[in-house]
């Protein structure tokens, strides 16, 4: 019997290299000014089976710029472009979502106080929905 062992790592340690080169590709597209991390893992609610959601925030998204960031497949790791999701998506991960990346804090700033007023205009509508849902 050999005195050493082989160390395997851990799935979180993989995840967490595969997010980080993730990121890294986000970061080379000129147009990516944030990415958050949101959903399970940014709430540390996360399951043997779930996927990691990061959203990623465009300044002046074009069609180019979001074939590019659309492009990026991992079967662990769900990339969602910021401005595609609905209002109460985009207000959950501002809300609980971690920061990963920002390129522009005034901007990012913009974004979360337009998300803000928007939700907050339109939020009664969404309480409304939901109470008719669950009666």
């Amino acid at each position: 019997m050999s005195n050493f062992s082989i160390k395997t790592p851990s799935d979180a340690d993989i995840l967490e290299k595969l997010l980080e080169k993730m990121v890294e590709q986000i970061k080379t597209c000129s147009k990516a000014v944030a990415v958050f991390l949101f959903g399970s893992y940014a709430k540390d609610t996360e399951k043997p089976l779930s996927d990691v959601d990061i959203a990623v925030i465009l300044k002046s998204p074009d069609p180019e710029a979001e074939a590019e960031i659309g492009s990026l497949y991992s079967r662990k790791i769900d990339v969602v472009l910021f401005h595609r999701l609905p209002l109460h998506i985009q207000f959950e991960v501002l809300k609980d979502g971690r920061e990963i990346f920002s390129r522009d804090d005034e901007y990012l700033f913009k974004i979360k106080m337009d998300v803000l007023r928007n939700y907050l205009e339109t939020s009664w509508m969404y309480q409304r929905i939901a109470s008719g849902v669950l009666r």
